[in-house]
């Protein structure tokens, strides 16, 4: 059986458990809990070197590195597909994906750090409004792409919408907000959260 080595509050992790329930995998779900430094162990350690979560192991096979995951059980399970066939529309939904795991999550990773992390009264504003300019220039660019369309690929979930709405549950402890400007990017959210896998992602 697939196990997936996750933390219930990892936007990285929940990315995994979405193309789970997408594609209507089984799986074992061992909690890894980073807030006691778990991730650190040994054991994990020898099952992801890199030192954090998710992880996936699949009949031998050992994945880790969120987005890798993702790829990884579209290849292994491929219905329903969640990356377009058409090989330039798959290079574009990487492109995204690549958007989404770099400005997107770094910029969101920063207010993590300040607003979870820093003792009260202590988070660097700075900071703060550095990583929310960044998070407008992200929602401006996917407001371009996504255009008329219900997906960033059109009218298919991909994973290149997972790799946002993931983080979308954070947004009111962050204090993070859509642009008004970006009506496209709020519709879209508010659709890829009301999916079943995105919700029984949690």
């Amino acid at each position: 059986m697939l196990k997936l080595y996750d933390f219930p509050m990892s936007p990285r992790a929940r990315k995994v458990r979405i193309v789970l329930a997408e594609k209507g995998l089984q799986y074992e779900k061992i909690t890894i809990d980073i807030t006691k430094g778990e991730q650190k162990k040994p054991e994990y350690l020898a099952i992801n070197p890199y030192g954090k979560v998710p992880a996936l192991q699949d009949d031998g096979t050992t994945v880790y590195e969120s987005t890798i995951i993702m790829e990884y059980l579209n290849d292994k399970y491929p219905n329903p597909p969640l990356l377009p066939a058409d090989p330039g529309q798959r290079a574009r939904a990487r492109v995204l994906m690549h958007l989404g795991d770099n400005a997107y999550d770094g910029a969101l990773a920063a207010i993590v750090g300040q607003v979870f992390f820093k003792p009260k009264g202590e988070a660097d504003q700075s900071v703060i409004e550095k990583a929310k300019q960044d998070l407008q220039t992200c929602f401006e660019r996917l407001e371009r792409e996504l255009g008329n369309s219900d997906y960033l690929l059109g009218s298919t979930f991909t994973l290149a919408d997972i790799c946002f709405v993931t983080w979308a549950p954070l947004f009111g402890p962050l204090q993070v907000e859509v642009p008004a400007q970006c009506s496209r990017v709020k519709a879209w959210l508010t659709r890829a959260q009301d999916r079943p896998s995105v919700k029984a992602a949690g």
